[in-house]
């Protein structure tokens, strides 16, 4: 079974998960004293007050057509809409046990919220929602779209993240909980034949292995997906270990690890005639060791006329009564033509079935 996913420091939005300690009492202290103390070289390691900035979210309730696709359970929906220019483009996320939602943007920003569940646990709602901007190994906000488009996201078991970024073909981790969003990422493993992929199509998707190794994918091209298990502390280049096998037009966007120790993965379809399309489907932990193609046990498909977009992201974790909920997460590529959808399912059978060829019917 895995461990709980260690929750966020808890804060209102707009302030510092790390406040500033208050002033002495009756103590003064001079202008003297903080210009030395900002000079200090504890200084640029001290938390800074407000790093969160609070972020209007409209949220509109989302129907679906059935209350069952395939292996899961519909359990709500949210469209979420901003006037704020930052909000969008949402590309990876993860869902804590304490119930916030953490999601990354490819124009480099962090969104948190929290999730609101009904008495019978359906979604429903998103509240104090904020933003903040990532940071490079500088501490120093990313400039310029290929260097801060990040992608996939996932929680260690030491509570830190570990997000990749598509263009660089990099994988950087945070700690969010000791720096707040201002802390400078350090570099995570490497990975050997990453520049062989194409600029679009780079590390898509992350996951966390049971011992916290990393499980990193890219988007794939042609009839597979690159699969590397990263040890977080690596030294040296990681090879790929396995090949993730993929339906014709689809690609694989998001992994995440269920709460049996299964992966889960997202995948997208999208053709102009036929409109986008997602399969989820799930593997074991033990197929990456044979070397060649994961063949999936597939979970669901979603497709019109059920609410579908550019989905992108995946959470899976285990609710209170003993379910597993997965969220999916659709990217709207800052674009007034698609939509930012957060859908819920509750996976109806936690036994693993036989995995078997996917069907290549779209």
């Amino acid at each position: 079974m895995r461990g709980a996913r260690p929750a966020l420091q808890p804060c209102a939005a707009g302030v510092s998960p790390h406040p500033l300690p208050p002033p002495l009492a009756g103590r003064a202290i001079s202008a003297l004293a903080l210009l030395l103390t900002a000079c200090s070289p504890l200084a640029a390691q001290a938390p800074i007050a407000e790093q969160w900035r609070a972020l209007e979210v409209a949220v509109a309730l989302v129907a679906y057509p059935d209350s069952e696709t395939g292996a899961l359970r519909y359990r709500g929906g949210l469209d979420l809409s901003s006037d704020d220019a930052l909000f969008g483009g949402l590309s990876g996320m993860e869902v804590l046990d304490d119930g916030r939602w953490l999601a990354i943007s490819d124009a480099g920003q962090w969104f948190e919220a929290r999730l609101v569940l009904d008495r019978d646990g359906a979604l429903v709602g998103l509240s104090d929602v904020r933003t903040a901007a990532m940071r490079d190994e500088n501490g120093e906000p990313f400039r310029s779209k290929r260097k801060g488009d990040s992608e996939g996201l996932a929680q260690l078991p030491d509570g830190r993240f570990a997000a990749s970024f598509e263009q660089s073909h990099s994988i950087r981790l945070y700690d969010l909980n000791r720096d707040g969003p201002f802390g400078a990422a350090a570099p995570g493993p490497t990975l050997d034949g990453v520049r062989n992929l194409r600029a679009n199509v780079g590390l898509e998707a992350i996951a966390a292995a049971n011992n916290g190794d990393l499980l990193v994918a890219a988007e794939g091209d042609g009839d597979a997906a690159p699969l590397w298990r990263a040890p977080v502390g690596s030294q040296t280049q990681v090879a790929p270990v396995a090949r993730y096998r993929l339906e014709p037009g689809y690609s694989l966007t998001a992994l995440d690890r269920l709460p049996d120790g299964d992966f889960i993965a997202l995948e997208r379809f999208y053709a102009p005639v036929l409109g986008a399309r997602a399969r989820i489907a799930r593997f074991s932990e033990q197929d990456l060791s044979t070397g060649g193609s994961i063949e999936t046990t597939e979970l669901a498909r979603i497709a019109a006329p059920a609410p579908v977009d550019n989905f992108e992201a995946i959470a899976a974790i285990a609710m209170p009564d003993g379910a597993t909920r997965v969220y999916v997460l659709s990217d709207d590529n800052f674009s007034n033509r698609q939509r930012t959808l957060l859908l819920a399912f509750d996976l109806m059978s936690t036994t693993r079935t036989a995995a078997h060829p996917p069907s290549r019917s779209n």
